[in-house]
């Protein structure tokens, strides 16, 4: 799969949600941020120089970049908007929603996921981390998909829920 090919396969076009859920909508840039920033290290460390044996890196600073913006997304996500979706949903519908049993539980594990990716690559980096990155951040780019997806799940379940309730 090539570099722009993988990028189409992130959904960081969710559709605008009202302006009651406007928070909702910041959450859809930061993910744009996101992957713009995993994109630019992606292509980086996919390229190589004239010598077909050299390999290029992204800067040190590039990659603690990445780590920085995933951290707040992660920590965002798990302390401030997946509990207020919850919230809305449990509230709206009257009881608790089996998406969000089954979703949270799909982004938790991603969060572990790419907690270690961080921790491995925040700090300290050096040529030997470096020659694992672009491994690293192929499995990345897939665990960010399932995340994404999961939390679209979670978004949606709310649209659903506030609908027939706004019907009924």
């Amino acid at each position: 799969m090539t570099n722009s090919q993988f990028g189409k396969s992130f959904n960081t076009k969710l559709q605008d949600v009202d302006s009651r859920y406007s928070w909702i909508n910041d959450m859809i840039k930061a993910r744009q941020e996101l992957v713009l920033l995993y994109m630019k290290i992606l292509s980086i460390s996919l390229s190589r120089s004239s010598n077909q044996n050299d390999v290029c890196y992204p800067s040190y600073e590039d990659v603690t970049t990445f780590c920085e913006h995933l951290t707040d997304y992660l920590s965002h996500g798990h302390f401030d908007l997946y509990p207020k979706i919850i919230e809305l949903i449990e509230n709206a519908s009257g009881r608790s929603l089996s998406i969000a049993q089954r979703t949270m539980p799909r982004i938790e594990q991603t969060t572990e996921y790419l907690m270690r990716f961080i921790d491995k690559y925040a700090e300290d980096l050096n040529e030997a981390k470096m020659k694992t990155l672009q491994k690293d951040l192929s499995n990345i780019g897939k665990c960010l998909e399932m995340r994404f997806k999961n939390e679209d799940r979670l978004i949606i379940s709310l649209r659903l829920v506030h609908t027939i309730v706004s019907q009924a």
